[in-house]
């Protein structure tokens, strides 16, 4: 990317902790961790700039006012170029937007997990902020993968417990023969119909290997008619999943998930 900076959005989050061993300490976005992180995120990167600057998660000791203004700080010194949210509730989106002009919003979005459809993505589309969607195979449980042992994160989330998998593989085998109907696989089934909905909402995409990213980059000539979107999202929906997303500590952490 170095000699081809002009050829990528280079977007970056920070602020979440963890000790050497990978054990989770939390979050930190104070204006001095925030422009420490930037620091360290350029020297790493090799870059002069970040297109796209965005705290994981809220930080519950601080107010998203100052953590948005420190990045605020950074823009105006030109080493970030726009500013991101991540995994935040309407109320809090609008305090940050309030603030400094916000152009990105990612959070996690699937055929089997859509919450942000109730109030968050009306909320984006009115004021003109894109989403990236992470989690569009809700971590690969629609592309039909599992969990080897418990050193894999996905085996301490509900949706993958023992006792909620007979349910779900009942959802997987339906995109699966949805996707065999149609004449393409589960994976690009699901990365297009995230894709169909709205040039505002972009899929964030992850593979291990060129087999994985050629089928992903499939969807893209996928194209979803309302007739098929719609028995789509009647069939594979989150009613046909057992167990939430994270636990229920994770989902503590997580402002989205507050009211208002």
């Amino acid at each position: 990317m170095r000699t081809r900076r002009d050829d990528a959005i280079l977007s970056v989050k920070f602020g979440a902790l963890r000790e050497p061993a990978v054990e989770w300490l939390g979050f930190d976005t104070r204006p001095a961790a925030v422009k420490n992180s930037l620091a360290h995120s350029l020297t790493r990167l090799g870059m002069g700039h970040i297109d796209l600057n965005r705290a994981s998660r809220l930080d519950p000791t601080v107010p998203i006012e100052e953590t948005i203004e420190a990045i605020a700080d950074m823009v105006k010194a030109v080493y970030v170029r726009h500013i991101g949210l991540s995994e935040m509730r309407p109320a809090t989106i609008r305090r940050a937007m309030a603030v400094h002009p916000i152009v990105g919003l990612q959070i996690e979005y699937a055929l089997v997990s859509r919450s942000p459809e109730t109030a968050i993505m009306p909320l984006l589309a009115e004021a003109g902020v894109g989403m990236t969607a992470y989690g569009v195979l809700s971590r690969g449980l629609l592309s039909g993968s599992h969990p080897k042992d418990r050193s894999d994160l996905r085996a301490h989330m509900p949706r993958f417990a023992t006792d909620n998998i007979s349910t779900t593989g009942l959802a997987v085998t339906t995109l699966d023969a949805l996707a065999k109907e149609w004449g393409h696989t589960p994976v690009q089934l699901a990365i297009a119909w995230v894709l169909s909905r709205g040039d505002m909402v972009v899929p964030v995409v992850g593979s291990r290997t060129r087999v994985q990213l050629k089928d992903a980059l499939g969807a893209l000539t996928v194209h979803l008619d309302e007739t098929q979107r719609g028995r789509h999202e009647t069939l594979v929906s989150p009613a046909a999943v057992a167990g939430s997303r994270h636990g229920a500590e994770q989902l503590r952490t997580l402002d989205r998930e507050r009211a208002g």
